[in-house]
Protein backbone atom coordinates (compact mmCIF):
# COMPACT_ATOMS: atom_id res chain seq x y z
CA UNK A 1 0.00 0.00 0.00
CA UNK A 2 1.23 3.51 -0.82
CA UNK A 3 1.47 6.01 2.02
CA UNK A 4 1.60 9.70 1.19
CA UNK A 5 4.16 11.90 2.91
CA UNK A 6 5.01 15.57 3.14
CA UNK A 7 8.39 17.24 3.74
CA UNK A 8 8.73 20.04 6.28
CA UNK A 9 11.70 22.37 6.46
CA UNK A 10 12.71 24.17 9.66
CA UNK A 11 15.01 27.13 9.30
CA UNK A 12 17.59 27.88 12.00
CA UNK A 13 16.94 24.49 13.57
CA UNK A 14 18.22 24.29 17.15
CA UNK A 15 19.79 27.73 16.77
CA UNK A 16 22.55 26.47 14.45
CA UNK A 17 21.46 28.47 11.41
CA UNK A 18 20.94 25.25 9.44
CA UNK A 19 17.79 24.22 7.62
CA UNK A 20 16.63 20.72 8.46
CA UNK A 21 14.07 18.60 6.67
CA UNK A 22 11.47 16.45 8.40
CA UNK A 23 9.05 13.96 6.92
CA UNK A 24 5.43 13.54 8.04
CA UNK A 25 3.04 10.84 6.89
CA UNK A 26 -0.31 12.20 5.69
CA UNK A 27 -2.84 10.55 8.00
CA UNK A 28 -6.34 9.54 6.94
CA UNK A 29 -9.42 9.55 9.14
CA UNK A 30 -9.24 6.76 11.73
CA UNK A 31 -11.49 3.73 11.54
CA UNK A 32 -14.67 4.21 13.54
CA UNK A 33 -15.55 1.95 16.45
CA UNK A 34 -18.44 0.48 14.46
CA UNK A 35 -16.19 -0.19 11.45
CA UNK A 36 -13.74 -2.02 13.73
CA UNK A 37 -16.52 -4.18 15.17
CA UNK A 38 -17.75 -5.07 11.70
CA UNK A 39 -14.27 -5.90 10.41
CA UNK A 40 -13.60 -8.25 13.33
CA UNK A 41 -17.06 -9.84 13.03
CA UNK A 42 -16.39 -10.54 9.33
CA UNK A 43 -13.08 -12.26 10.12
CA UNK A 44 -14.11 -14.59 12.97
CA UNK A 45 -17.07 -16.13 14.80
CA UNK A 46 -17.59 -13.17 17.15
CA UNK A 47 -20.64 -10.95 16.72
CA UNK A 48 -20.46 -7.15 16.84
CA UNK A 49 -21.88 -7.35 20.38
CA UNK A 50 -19.12 -9.79 21.41
CA UNK A 51 -16.46 -7.48 19.96
CA UNK A 52 -17.94 -4.47 21.79
CA UNK A 53 -17.80 -6.41 25.08
CA UNK A 54 -14.17 -7.44 24.50
CA UNK A 55 -13.13 -3.86 23.67
CA UNK A 56 -14.89 -2.54 26.79
CA UNK A 57 -13.07 -5.08 28.98
CA UNK A 58 -9.78 -4.30 27.24
CA UNK A 59 -10.26 -0.63 28.13
CA UNK A 60 -11.06 -1.39 31.79
CA UNK A 61 -8.09 -3.74 32.18
CA UNK A 62 -5.74 -1.18 30.57
CA UNK A 63 -6.90 1.49 33.03
CA UNK A 64 -6.48 -0.90 35.97
CA UNK A 65 -3.03 -2.13 34.95
CA UNK A 66 -1.51 1.26 34.15
CA UNK A 67 -3.09 2.83 37.26
CA UNK A 68 -1.17 0.19 39.23
CA UNK A 69 2.10 1.18 37.57
CA UNK A 70 2.33 -1.75 35.19
CA UNK A 71 2.85 -1.76 31.46
CA UNK A 72 -0.16 -2.99 29.52
CA UNK A 73 0.57 -5.61 26.89
CA UNK A 74 -1.60 -6.59 23.93
CA UNK A 75 -0.19 -9.72 22.26
CA UNK A 76 1.17 -9.18 18.74
CA UNK A 77 0.67 -5.40 19.06
CA UNK A 78 2.91 -4.12 21.84
CA UNK A 79 3.24 -2.40 25.21
CA UNK A 80 1.49 0.68 26.58
CA UNK A 81 3.05 2.56 29.50
CA UNK A 82 2.53 5.88 31.27
CA UNK A 83 4.87 8.86 30.93
CA UNK A 84 5.14 11.57 33.59
CA UNK A 85 6.12 15.23 33.77
CA UNK A 86 6.84 17.81 36.46
CA UNK A 87 4.73 20.91 37.06
CA UNK A 88 6.74 23.00 39.50
CA UNK A 89 5.58 26.61 40.07
CA UNK A 90 8.35 29.18 39.48
CA UNK A 91 8.04 30.43 43.04
CA UNK A 92 8.76 26.89 44.29
CA UNK A 93 11.52 25.97 41.83
CA UNK A 94 14.12 25.77 44.63
CA UNK A 95 11.93 23.65 46.92
CA UNK A 96 11.97 19.87 47.27
CA UNK A 97 9.90 18.11 44.63
CA UNK A 98 7.07 15.95 45.98
CA UNK A 99 4.42 13.76 44.40
CA UNK A 100 2.11 16.78 44.16
CA UNK A 101 4.23 18.18 41.32
CA UNK A 102 4.22 14.97 39.25
CA UNK A 103 1.58 14.64 36.52
CA UNK A 104 0.69 11.97 33.96
CA UNK A 105 1.87 13.44 30.65
CA UNK A 106 0.67 10.77 28.26
CA UNK A 107 0.80 7.13 27.21
CA UNK A 108 3.78 5.64 25.38
CA UNK A 109 3.44 2.77 22.95
CA UNK A 110 6.25 0.36 22.07
CA UNK A 111 5.20 -1.90 19.20
CA UNK A 112 6.25 -5.50 18.86
CA UNK A 113 9.14 -5.85 16.41
CA UNK A 114 7.12 -8.42 14.43
CA UNK A 115 4.30 -5.89 14.01
CA UNK A 116 6.73 -3.31 12.62
CA UNK A 117 8.26 -5.85 10.23
CA UNK A 118 4.83 -6.83 8.86
CA UNK A 119 3.81 -3.20 8.31
CA UNK A 120 7.13 -2.29 6.66
CA UNK A 121 6.81 -5.19 4.21
CA UNK A 122 3.51 -3.92 2.85
CA UNK A 123 4.25 -0.20 2.63
CA UNK A 124 5.80 2.10 0.03
CA UNK A 125 5.90 5.90 0.02
CA UNK A 126 4.81 8.54 -2.48
CA UNK A 127 5.12 12.32 -2.14
CA UNK A 128 1.80 14.04 -1.44
CA UNK A 129 0.67 16.43 -4.18
CA UNK A 130 -1.07 18.66 -1.66
CA UNK A 131 0.99 19.97 1.23
CA UNK A 132 -0.52 20.10 4.70
CA UNK A 133 1.84 22.88 5.73
CA UNK A 134 1.14 26.56 5.36
CA UNK A 135 2.56 28.65 2.55
CA UNK A 136 4.99 31.31 3.82
CA UNK A 137 4.22 34.99 3.30
CA UNK A 138 5.30 38.31 4.69
CA UNK A 139 2.44 40.49 5.90
CA UNK A 140 2.83 42.72 2.83
CA UNK A 141 2.75 39.79 0.40
CA UNK A 142 -0.36 38.22 1.91
CA UNK A 143 -2.24 41.51 2.26
CA UNK A 144 -1.53 42.29 -1.39
CA UNK A 145 -3.13 38.96 -2.34
CA UNK A 146 -6.15 39.75 -0.16
CA UNK A 147 -6.48 43.16 -1.81
CA UNK A 148 -6.34 41.57 -5.27
CA UNK A 149 -9.04 39.09 -4.30
CA UNK A 150 -11.28 41.85 -2.90
CA UNK A 151 -11.10 43.85 -6.14
CA UNK A 152 -13.53 41.32 -7.63
CA UNK A 153 -15.28 40.07 -4.49
CA UNK A 154 -17.25 41.83 -1.74
CA UNK A 155 -15.62 40.00 1.18
CA UNK A 156 -13.22 37.21 2.11
CA UNK A 157 -13.57 34.37 4.61
CA UNK A 158 -11.12 32.13 6.46
CA UNK A 159 -12.11 29.20 4.23
CA UNK A 160 -11.45 31.20 1.06
CA UNK A 161 -8.04 32.29 2.39
CA UNK A 162 -7.05 28.70 3.14
CA UNK A 163 -7.87 27.46 -0.36
CA UNK A 164 -6.82 30.55 -2.33
CA UNK A 165 -3.48 31.14 -0.59
CA UNK A 166 -2.44 27.68 0.65
CA UNK A 167 -2.69 28.43 4.37
CA UNK A 168 -3.44 26.10 7.27
CA UNK A 169 -6.39 26.86 9.52
CA UNK A 170 -4.04 28.02 12.30
CA UNK A 171 -2.06 30.35 10.00
CA UNK A 172 -5.29 31.76 8.51
CA UNK A 173 -6.71 32.67 11.91
CA UNK A 174 -3.38 34.18 12.97
CA UNK A 175 -3.18 36.40 9.87
CA UNK A 176 -6.83 37.49 10.05
CA UNK A 177 -6.40 38.50 13.69
CA UNK A 178 -3.21 40.38 12.80
CA UNK A 179 -4.81 42.31 9.92
CA UNK A 180 -7.87 43.19 12.02
CA UNK A 181 -5.71 44.41 14.93
CA UNK A 182 -3.71 46.54 12.50
CA UNK A 183 -6.94 48.06 11.18
CA UNK A 184 -6.35 46.72 7.67
CA UNK A 185 -9.41 44.43 7.67
CA UNK A 186 -12.81 44.74 9.33
CA UNK A 187 -14.57 41.69 10.74
CA UNK A 188 -18.33 41.30 10.24
CA UNK A 189 -20.88 38.52 9.81
CA UNK A 190 -21.73 36.09 12.63
CA UNK A 191 -19.50 34.38 15.24
CA UNK A 192 -19.90 31.09 13.34
CA UNK A 193 -19.50 32.59 9.86
CA UNK A 194 -17.33 35.70 10.08
CA UNK A 195 -16.54 37.64 6.90
CA UNK A 196 -13.83 40.24 6.35
CA UNK A 197 -13.75 43.52 4.40
CA UNK A 198 -11.06 46.04 3.56
CA UNK A 199 -11.24 49.02 5.89
CA UNK A 200 -12.56 52.02 3.94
Amino acid sequence: MELKYDIYKLRNSQGTGEERSYVRIVQHEPMSENDLRERIQDRCSLTKGDVAAVLAELHDIAVEEMSNGRRFYIPELGYFSLSASLEVPKERSDKKITGKEVRIAGINFRPESKLMQEIRRGVSFVRSKRSSQSATYTGEQLFAKIQDYLKDNRYITARIMRFQFGLTQYATQKWLKFFCEKGMLVKDGTPRLPIYFLRQ
